[in-house]
């Protein structure tokens, strides 16, 4: 597995960063007095999740036949609404600077999903579009192809204790393109992650 690092440069990284403050700061208001707290949840309008996962894919182009990865994503769902939208920053690659073109290198994602809650377990399909990038190969290192990119995904947030989960996700990309008539991009994948998630309400 590679470190997650990689993804910090993304901006909507800065979002997930804004939203653990306020959220630290909303609970310790909740905490101090149960009651108040109990109150306080009748009234939430909105359901926020955060993921931080790795996992990976196989591909018969890599030299040990898969890429590995990670993801942090920021889900967001209305009080009342079965649908959560979400933003997800991922990279799939053999080594901390990746050089072959079956690499990506980034990868942002926005989806729509439908979701169903079941006590503790929070059940989630759905998909959207996004954007990548991959490197030209070795003896170009500082460039990159990009392409739009489509996504489907389904999973499982079960909640383990206080705002913490477990998630497991399943996920469908789909980016090809040409230059030259030569192809740059081609992803065709069945992506695997696993990871924990924070949950919060407001």
């Amino acid at each position: 597995m590679l470190p997650i690092h990689r993804i910090s440069t993304n901006p909507f990284c800065l979002i997930i960063l804004i939203s653990m403050q306020l959220t630290a700061k909303h609970l310790s208001t909740d905490l101090k007095n149960n009651e108040t707290g109990r109150q306080t949840i009748k009234n939430k309008i909105l359901a926020i999740t955060i993921r931080f996962g790795q996992g990976g894919f196989s591909d018969k182009r890599s030299p040990i036949n898969q890429l590995g990865g990670g993801q942090i994503a920021l889900d967001l769902k209305p009080a009342g609404l079965p649908v959560a939208f979400s933003i997800s920053g991922e990279y799939y690659t053999n080594s901390p600077e990746p050089t072959h073109p079956y690499e990506i290198s980034d990868l942002t994602v926005l989806n729509c999903f439908y979701v169903k809650k079941s006590g503790k377990m929070v059940l989630l399909a759905g998909g959207g579009f996004g954007k990548l990038k991959v490197p030209r190969g070795e003896d170009q290192p500082d460039q990159t192809e990009s392409s739009f990119c489509f996504n489907l995904e389904a999973g499982i947030n079960h909640r383990l204790f206080w705002k913490i989960g477990l998630y497991g996700i399943v996920k469908y990309l789909y980016a090809q393109k040409s230059r030259n008539q030569r192809k740059v991009i081609a992803f065709n994948e069945a992506i695997l992650l696993l990871g924990l998630t924070l949950n919060f309400a407001f």
